[in-house]
């Protein structure tokens, strides 16, 4: 979604783009930027190449059949189904590019340029792509970036013997790149470090949004909403937002509010959700909240218009954190934890409140904090949203990612 609408904002401005998804088709919540194209690295395609010699060797015509949209959809609705071992063999046969088992997959893509021409530069939607990168500046001759986006998360929730040699292998090959590009200052100067990398080639450039459609609710929302908008797993901290919520229902202030979440949801998420509803209704609150998974855009934005407050207890250090842009862009004040990108994202935008620790018993104090002061968090809200519109928007983005990296690159290559 990020990379489609930095798409659609940079052919607005004039430029042209071309999208080539990878692994899964594109799951967005807009207008597609630019046309369909096949997809590379399908994931079935990678996981029989991967496994079996024979596939390796297959004519287009299968390879073309098993990178069908359908077939990749039902697939990527059994998310959990592969094993942590398989999980780990892949990402090493992925890493390892041209000299590993996915060596058709990588011709793949290079034909598909020589077939249809040179762009200027090339951007990875992450670095996890590197192996490629290298092949395709290589051989094109041009400038090859990627993006930051939270792949040490991934990468540390491999297999032991996995891990090491995963990070080793895109320590390497990151190198091979003009540089990589990442969504937050914080981010950037931790990646510098787990990949080797001079600082100086890791450049910024935040996450933005498409801002159309994102309106404000003026009004102070009544009945008071506590809002949520990820992924519906652990790792986002659904289950504690959900306490807290139970503690300040506790409290007895705030008879009448509410829980509205929303997100992602796979099969592999339901029987935590399942947890987290017996958890509600246990506690005789279920008709206090509402859970809204995989929702559409035009239901997205009347959910975030909706909330008093707005809050991810994300349990690890985000990279950037895009929700959180979105909340603000609807004028909803943020609380969130002390972790990754979030306190340079709250300094920037001054759209809501840091708290400390990341448990329950805090989250509730902060939400209560804002909670109480309707007329003040909405001016947190709103003035968070000013900042977004004018530094977190695609369209400002799409300028300066062109003025700032690209042009430049384009200009010395």
């Amino acid at each position: 979604m990020r990379d489609n609408s930095l798409a659609r904002s940079l052919i607005n401005a004039g430029h042209e783009v071309t999208i080539l998804p990878t692994y899964l088709p594109h799951f967005l919540d807009e207008e597609p930027a630019a046309e369909e194209l096949p997809i590379f690295f399908g994931g079935i395609n990678v996981y029989l190449q991967h496994k079996f010699p024979f596939f390796r060797h297959t004519p287009a015509w299968m390879d073309k059949a098993l990178d069908s949209k359908w077939l990749l959809r039902k697939a990527a609705a059994k998310s959990g189904m592969t094993s942590s071992k398989d999980l780990g063999e892949i990402t090493l046969s992925t890493f390892q590019g041209e000299d590993g088992p996915l060596l058709k997959e990588v011709r793949k893509v290079v034909d598909w340029f020589h077939a249809h021409g040179k762009p200027d530069v090339i951007l990875l939607s992450t670095i996890m792509l590197a192996a490629i990168g290298k092949v395709l500046r290589r051989e094109l001759n041009i400038p090859v970036y990627g993006f930051l986006q939270g792949e040490d998360s991934f990468l540390d929730s491999l297999l032991p013997e996995y891990r090491d040699q995963a990070w080793e292998l895109l320590r390497d090959d990151v190198k091979e790149l003009d540089g990589c590009i990442s969504p937050s200052r914080y981010f950037g100067e931790f990646m510098a470090d787990r990949l080797d990398l001079e600082r100086a080639n890791v450049l910024y450039h935040p996450n933005g949004i498409t801002t159309d459609g994102f309106a404000s609710n003026e009004n102070e929302v009544f009945p008071p909403t506590v809002g949520f908008l990820a992924r519906l797993c652990p790792l986002k901290g659904l289950d504690i937002l959900i306490d807290a919520f139970l503690i300040l229902k506790e409290s007895g202030k705030y008879q009448d509010l509410h829980l509205e979440i929303a997100g992602g949801m796979t099969e592999e998420d339901e029987p935590f959700v399942q947890e987290q509803k017996d958890k509600l209704w246990s506690a005789g609150l279920s008709e206090y909240s509402t859970f809204r998974p995989n929702i559409e855009r035009d239901e997205k934005l009347e959910f975030l218009r909706g909330l008093s407050v707005f809050s991810v207890p994300s349990r690890y250090p985000e990279a950037f954190g895009l929700y959180v842009i979105e909340a603000l862009a609807a004028g909803a004040p943020v609380v969130l934890p002390k972790s990754g990108a979030f306190t340079e994202i709250i300094e920037d935008t001054s759209g809501g409140i840091i708290y400390e620790d990341n448990n329950p018993g805090d989250l509730a104090s902060a939400l209560d904090q804002v909670l109480k002061d309707s007329k003040g968090s909405k001016k947190l809200g709103i003035a968070g949203r000013d900042i977004v519109l004018k530094k977190y928007s695609n369209e400002k983005l799409a300028k300066s990612l062109i003025d700032n990296i690209l042009a430049p690159a384009i200009a010395t290559s």
